[in-house]
Order: structure tokens, then sequence, then C-alpha cells
């Protein structure tokens, strides 16, 4: 790119699209968040409205734009293009009693695709769509995942990652290809799902008309959020540990292979492609991380983000307060989709500040439960943790993260480390992802006392939950 040029990243997440503009070191320049729409024409507009708001702030258009988002939701397309459903989304559970007659073995499944049968996989959205609107999957010329489909309406060229593919459940991550046998269970074949390409290989140029942005910029399939996350937070080898934080929580391990099956299983982790397709990426999420912020506002009478620092203004941490986050169940490293949320000595002498904290601190030794699991079968001594998402702003929330962490935490600086680190992979185009610049960081200070105190709050966190 050019010394003063300007790259686009797009996020399709599941509750907000952003859309940004950023320098070559990932400087915010612009930037517009709307709410997701339910379906592709309005997705797309939602797009090239805010590249026009963006180059319209900027004063000048990007030389390059890059796309990430969430893998599963996706939409089927005629022959022409045109979306033949709304958007089906990932927590759509239609699809969960045909995926199960299907009778997949978890263990054979997750050496191939790093991942076990459920109703989020498109797999299980092709089977549904099979069984109950024969006519849509017959005219389904291609399946679409949301960020594929956008970058088809810019370009008018259908492509996705790896980081993508195998989410569909029907990737296979060692060969690189689609399994012919599990797609034709959908009544399916290869020629109906997008052409796998890297990810710093551009889809094809700009064709529509959006203000303010030259029509040929080259647009990219940076990949999957939570990967391109981790890639622009500098999580590249294994060592390297990120973190992502916002209403779910994703932490991301760096390992030389996938885990074995059963191991894999047992421990509710999927083993992903590596952006850069050379190395696994261990996955555990906590489903209800800052939702268990939410939960403990919204019992304090609908108090916002606002409130916080002066809830939390003088609490004493650790609270003594023991919380097992589990509103919606456990995902890893012990799935238990029945678990739910545990407050343990709470007292008469606690009040709201003490609660929000508690909610803080759980969500945090259960990431660190999660690191220690992931990093022993990885075989990779954790160096560092990389943190970012919306959570990184609440300086009581890093406090706790760095004090039970056992590697240092370093913050990445940047309020949509998703959207700039597809705009960054996007200046790469045609390149290497090892040349991607790194997102700016910040170690968090060292606490030795207050790390200290937090010891024996894991140990009796780890009684309680651990199975």
């Amino acid at each position: 790119m050019t010394p003063n040029g300007l790259l686009a990243g797009i996020d399709v997440g599941t509750t907000h699209v952003k859309v940004g503009f950023f320098d070559g070191r990932g400087g915010e320049v612009a930037c517009v968040r709307r709410k997701t729409p339910s379906d592709l024409p309005a997705l797309v507009k939602v797009v090239t409205d805010a590249l026009g708001e963006c180059a319209e702030r900027a004063g000048r258009g990007p030389e390059a734009i890059g796309i990430a988002g969430m893998a599963e939701t996706g939409v089927p397309l005629d022959a022409e293009g045109r979306p033949l459903t709304p958007l089906i989304w990932w927590n759509d559970p239609r699809g969960a009693a045909e995926i199960a007659e299907l009778g997949l073995d978890d263990a054979t499944l997750y050496a191939a695709a790093g991942r076990w049968a459920d109703a989020k996989a498109p797999l299980a959205k092709w089977l549904w769509l099979r069984r109950h609107e024969p006519g849509v999957l017959k005219a389904m010329r291609w399946w679409a995942g949301a960020p594929e489909a956008v970058a088809y309406a810019l370009t008018g060229v259908l492509r996705t990652n790896a980081t993508l593919a195998a989410r569909t459940l029907a990737y296979d991550v060692r060969t690189g290809r689609y399994d012919a046998d599990l797609i034709a269970e959908a009544g399916l074949d290869g020629d109906r799902l997008p052409p796998v390409i890297g990810a710093a290989e551009p889809v094809g140029g700009l064709v529509v008309d959006v203000p303010g942005v030259r029509r040929g910029a080259p647009v990219v399939i940076a990949g999957h959020d939570h990967a391109v996350g981790a890639w622009a937070a500098g999580v590249r080898r294994p060592g390297d540990v990120a973190d992502s934080l916002g209403t779910a929580e994703a932490l991301m391990v760096p390992a030389e292979r996938a885990p074995d099956p059963r191991t894999g299983i047992a421990l509710g982790v999927t083993a992903d492609p590596a952006l850069d397709g050379e190395r696994t990426v261990l996955v555990g999420g906590l489903p209800t991380s800052g939702a268990m912020l939410d939960w403990a506002l919204r019992l304090l009478g609908g108090k916002g983000y606002d409130d916080l620092p002066v809830l939390l203004d003088g609490v004493r941490l650790p609270t003594g307060i023991v919380v097992e986050p589990y509103l919606r169940g456990r995902v890893a490293p012990a799935p238990d989709r029945g678990r739910r949320a545990v407050l343990a000595g709470l007292d008469a002498a606690h009040g709201p500040g003490e609660l929000l904290a508690a909610a803080v601190e759980g969500t945090c030794l259960h990431a660190r439960w999660m690191l220690d699991e992931l990093a022993a079968v990885a075989g990779a001594v954790p160096e560092r943790l990389a943190v970012f998402g919306g959570q990184v702003r609440i300086p009581a929330w890093m406090r706790v993260k760095a004090a039970v962490s056992p590697v240092p935490v370093e913050i990445v600086r940047c309020r949509d480390a998703v959207c700039a680190g597809a705009a960054l992979i996007a200046g790469r185009a045609g390149g290497s992802l090892a040349d991607v610049p790194v997102l700016p960081r910040e170690r968090h200070p060292d606490e030795p006392g207050l790390r200290a105190a937090y010891r024996p709050q894991y140990e009796t966190f780890l009684s309680r939950a651990a199975p």
C-alpha cells in the first residue's frame, strides 16, 4: 500500500456489523457500527453504506477491503446470486434432529473437521432444507456464509477461506477439500460450495458503486473472526495465546498438531486450521463471559456499563465470592450442557459492587482453567496472553485477568481487533500473512500481591467447578 493509504475492514458479527478504515499499522481513521440485518440484501446495504460513510469521514477511499466474520451463518443463493431465504443463523436450532439421525461418528468427524456434529453447522441446515424445503435446496446454486456472501455482492466472485469452510462440518482440514460423502447426505455436491482460497488471496475487485471507494479495489476474505483477531494480535505460534472477549469469550492456543479426537471431544475444544494453514489452533469457549456482567447489571435494576466505575469503586479484590459463570451450560474444558451459574460465599456484607466484581472474577478464573487445560493438550508452555475485545476497556476486569493469568497479559489497544485485522490482511493482498503488522499492545502492570491473593480463590474455584 502507499505510505498514506488506507485499508477497509469489515466484521460481520451476530449482533453488529463493523466497518472501519485504518492506516497501515491498524490505527483507526473512521468506523461505523450497525445492527446486523436478518436478510442478505439489507446486510449488503449496511456494508456499502458504511463503506461510503467511512470514505466521507476519512476524506478518501481504501486501497483494499478485508472481510471477516461469523462462520456458520449463511444463505442459499440461486443461479443469479439472489438469496432464496433470509440468513440462516448459526444459533437456529433447525437441523438438530436431522444431523443426529445421520449417526456420524464424532471421533472420525473430529479428525477431519476438528469438531463434532451439532445444529450450528451448515451441514445440519442443508439436511433440514432437504427434508422440509426441498425446493430451496434444488434451486440453490451456491451456499454462502455471511462473510462470503458480502464478498460475492461486492465482487461477483464467490470464494471462502479454510477457517470458515472448516465450520461447515463438510470440509476436511487434512486434505483441504470438501467431503463428498457428507455433502451427498444433504443431496448436494461440492460444486455448490465456495472454492477455498488463502486468507491473503484476493477474491476479486470491487464491482459495485460505493461513494468515495474506487471500483477495482481488491477484496479479501480474511477469515473467521476469532482467527483474524488472534492473528492481528500477534498470536501466530505455539507459546502465544489469544483471549477474545465479548458477550462470549474464546481462548485460542496455537499447536503444532490437532489433539487426539477423543481428547478434543472430552475437553469440548475445537481444532481449527490456523489462518496461514501451517498449524492448528485449539479453541475453548465460554458462552457467557460478558453476558455474566450483563446479567448482574440487570439484577441491579438495569444499570449499564457507564455505571461500572461508580459501582466498582472501592471494591476490595478478591471479593471472596466464588462464581461459576455458566448461565447457559459449560462448553470447555469439561462440557456440561446442564451446568448453571452458582454463587458461593455471598453474604449480607456484600454490596452491588462485590456482586459485579465476583461475576468478573468467575469468568477470569474459568478462562484460566481453560488456558491450563488447552496448553497441556497443545504441548506448548504459554508465554504471553494477548487480550482483545470490549472488556479491555474495563480496568477492574483487566486487573483480575492479569492477576489470575499464569503468564503476562498484553492488552490490544484497538476498539475492534477483528475489523482492523481484516483491513491489515487486505493490505497484504496477494502477499504473505507473515508480513501483516501486529496491532499495538500494552503489557498490563504486574501486581504480585493481588496475584498471590487470587491463588487460593483459583484453587477453590477448581474444587467446585472441575469434575
